[in-house]
């Protein structure tokens, strides 16, 4: 039986003024012309209790239903103490208070430009609920900043109605992030099932020539590694994220390299923004990674045009010029890590310093770093749209743009926008200082930068999507950060510094709580170090940062 089936009710109603009144006659599947989306119903935040027990035909109410809550535990049981009360220690309440995803019931709107859905979404009406949560949420928060050009609401779900093993990841995304948005089990017998073919397809595409690999196997890798990070150990088979992103490497250099992208080419322009950001946040993030493959994909002299350069990428929070510095940061750092650290101790060498050529690069690069700060950049052009947590995001398809509210709506926007630019700067002077030169974390050079970084939270709402994009300058900020290059600072006076890493600390838990898994272990490696007062670099074990 198909959603068309199963929405329609009896044939007659949903027509006439009656039905305008009476919400719950209203036939399902309803065209929008105003928006172009298509309406099947509504999603309540009701749990998925996995394969065979959840009820996944009537997972779609089939009406707007009314404003109460009720929160479940793992098994589906609603939770509530004798008085009716809702109980605290098992729910999680921010998805469903006023301001969160689940504030109303989310509507199911889909937009037609990603129409004829396949019959894995039309048969299904969780896998379904599940493609529309991923547009409308997961979508929205693995960007700094959600507007008309977002590729994961785009390009990502057009490629995936198209092929099935893209469908099928897009489907567990969404499904492992929704059920820690709402702190219930993952549906895991139900991801198996969605994933039984995607590993056989992709190691089929690897023994296979570079040149019969397809754009549809490299996206299929490079979103595999994404998902392991977000999500870790999601699938029976445990796979690291570096796996993933090193099959990843492999189909890019047997496809010839990233180095000619072009920006006209939608998809091309979005794998490479993609994969380039896990890849060198990736190697950024701890001795045990990888290399990055190559800065030269990134580098601004490949650029098209003077004003892409100095646009502030709404997929990466910062600039183009920057891509490319922060990337050769990464390979210097790589180039001098066996050199600073003992691979028997474990431990720094505090008095080792580079030799004159690897000091001549970075000062360059540092030169290189300071012109991009101080560069005038554009903002974003496209059209708006209101966080994901907010009434108008929940109601809004692929491709309807939302109006700001007001003027001040823009000027927040513009302000986070350049603030994680800025932000993702001054962490890469930390890098920098700290990982190729070798300088001490109490070197003012290295506390002006934290301090520049803390000063750009301050700019940035919490619980918005830059929010969740400034992971990496958060987790820099807090285990470089010390309070004795603080004390002659007029507004550092003001706050000690276990206030400060505590306003780090709860804006990271906080972006556990909208289902950023990788958040946990970076907050928690940033804990031992403050515990213990070892460098973080000593400490790491395959975390990722970003």
């Amino acid at each position: 039986m198909s959603v068309a089936s199963l929405l329609s009710g009896p044939p007659g109603e949903g027509h006439g003024a009656s039905a305008e009144v009476t919400t719950h006659k209203r036939q399902y599947p309803q065209a929008n012309t105003r928006d172009n989306t298509t309406t099947y119903g509504y999603d309540t935040g009701q749990p998925d209790v996995d394969v065979p027990r959840n009820d996944d035909i009537n997972a779609i109410t089939l009406f707007s239903p009314p404003l109460s809550r009720t929160y479940f535990d793992f098994d589906g049981n609603p939770l509530s103490n004798r008085d009716g009360s809702i109980s605290p220690a098992r729910s999680r309440p921010v998805a469903f208070e006023r301001g969160g995803y689940y504030a109303k019931p989310v509507p199911i709107r889909i937009s037609k430009e990603l129409e004829p859905l396949p019959s894995m979404l039309l048969e299904n009406p969780i896998n379904l609920l599940y493609f529309h949560h991923f547009l409308n949420h997961t979508a929205r928060i693995l960007v700094p900043h959600d507007c008309d050009q977002n590729a994961f609401r785009t390009v990502l779900p057009q490629m995936a109605v198209k092929d099935p093993n893209l469908l099928s990841l897009l489907l567990a995304f969404s499904a492992s992030h929704r059920s820690r948005l709402l702190s219930h089990a993952e549906p895991r017998t139900r991801i198996a099932e969605w994933v039984q073919d995607v590993f056989p397809n992709l190691r089929q595409a690897l023994a296979s020539e570079p040149e019969n690999i397809t754009t549809a196997n490299l996206t299929t890798a490079i979103m595999l590694a994404s998902l392991e990070i977000i999500a870790p150990n999601t699938f029976e088979v445990t796979i690291s994220w570096q796996n993933h992103l090193q099959v990843a490497r492999q189909m890019i250099v047997g496809r010839g390299g990233l180095a000619k992208v072009s920006r006209k080419d939608k998809v091309a322009y979005f794998l490479s923004r993609w994969f380039a950001y896990l890849d060198v946040l990736g190697s950024l993030s701890g001795r045990k990674n990888d290399w990055p493959l190559s800065s030269a994909y990134w580098s601004h002299e490949s650029v098209e045009d003077e004003e892409e350069d100095l646009q502030i990428d709404c997929f990466l929070g910062f600039t183009g010029r920057f891509n490319g510095i922060l990337a050769r940061i990464a390979e210097l750092a790589k180039r001098v890590e066996p050199l600073r650290i003992d691979a028997e101790s474990n431990e720094i060498r505090e008095q080792w310093r580079p030799d004159a050529d690897i000091v001549e690069e970075a000062a360059a690069l540092k030169e290189e770093l300071e012109r991009s700060m101080n560069g005038v950049y554009r903002g974003c052009s496209f059209h708006h749209h209101a966080p994901s947590g907010s009434t108008c995001a929940a109601e809004t398809g692929l491709g309807s743009a939302v109006p700001p509210d007001s003027e001040a709506e823009d000027a927040w926007d513009a302000l986070e926008l350049h603030a994680t630019n800025m932000a993702f700067h001054w962490a890469g002077l930390v890098h920098l200082n700290r990982r190729i030169l070798n300088l001490p974390s109490s070197d003012p050079a290295v506390q002006d930068a934290v301090r520049e970084i803390v000063g750009q939270l301050y700019k940035v709402r919490r619980g918005g999507n830059a929010e969740a994009c400034l992971v990496f300058p958060m987790f820099t900020a807090g285990v470089e950060m010390r309070w004795e290059q603080w004390e002659d600072i007029p507004v550092a006076k003001m706050k000690r510094l276990e206030e400060l890493r505590e306003m780090i600390a709860e804006r990271l838990a906080a972006l556990e709580g909208v289902g950023m898994g990788q958040v946990n272990r970076a907050r928690t490696l940033m804990q031992k170090v403050w515990d213990t007062g070892r460098p973080w670099e000593t400490l790491s074990s395959g975390e990722f940062f970003g």
